[in-house]
């Protein structure tokens, strides 16, 4: 299984550079990070040990860029019409999916090992707790490893590049920046318990808890069964299509 997964995976990575894809979100990504960053916030005044401004920005610049890199890993089978080719292939649908969601992700670790530059330079000006700043790129992996998971489930579902980046993108943007257990108090009020029980559900608030030097393993379980969630998902969306 791991030969026939390193082999997907090798497909789907080496086609955003053949393509010139990666260079293009990486230059986007840099751009959208430091002029976000630098021009946008107190990054110069109040630059933290933990570098918060950096990590605190990360799930809306990912919503932003990770729908764009999941959008062809289905469209474009779509299109060739080399869906059914691949899916008759001695392969189950299980490696195929986590080989594209590998590939996806990992060029999502490859944009914040680039942006460790800034990190470095900023480390000669105020002194950097360094452990802590790798805790919370962790944490950022993790929290974008959700969104490639559930881009990844959108594109599955729609049969054109521009539909699932734009379902995506609309989807990611909801995950992290609605408040569950705010919307639900402002239709139930008088019920608490319903409140607090979907405010515990908030992605974007148990992100930014956990960059704040708050991590407890209840978050972190609820990232990895979202990003099994939607992988398992994902592959009954192919196994329907294929029907």
């Amino acid at each position: 299984m791991l030969k026939k997964l390193k082999i997907c995976f090798t497909k789907e990575f080496n086609f955003y550079f053949q393509s010139k894809m990666a260079y293009l979100l990486f230059f986007i990504y840099t751009a959208m990070t430091t002029s976000i960053m630098f021009y946008t916030s107190d990054f110069y005044s109040n630059t933290t040990a933990n570098f918060y401004q950096f990590f605190k920005l990360q799930p809306g610049v990912m919503a932003m860029i990770i729908p764009a890199i999941t959008m062809r890993l289905w469209a474009d089978e779509y299109r060739n019409n080399t869906l059914e080719i691949l899916l008759t292939q001695p392969v189950s649908y299980l490696v195929i999916v986590l080989g594209k969601f590998f590939a996806a992700w990992s060029i999502v670790g490859i944009m914040f090992v680039f942006s460790m530059g800034v990190w470095g330079a900023t480390s000669f000006v105020v002194e950097m707790d360094s452990s802590w700043i790798l805790i919370n790129y962790a944490l950022a992996m993790l929290m974008s490893g959700v969104l490639c998971a559930v881009s990844m489930l959108v594109a599955s579902l729609c049969y054109n590049t521009l539909g699932a980046f734009l379902v995506a993108l609309i989807v990611c943007i909801i995950l992290i920046s609605v408040s569950f257990g705010g919307w639900i108090s402002s239709f139930i009020p008088e019920n608490v318990f319903l409140m607090r029980l979907f405010t515990a559900f908030d992605l974007g608030r148990l992100y930014e808890d956990m960059i704040l030097g708050q991590p407890n393993i209840a978050a972190l379980l609820y990232f990895v069964l979202l990003i099994c969630f939607a992988i398992w998902l994902s592959i009954i969306a192919v196994e329907y299509k294929r029907s």
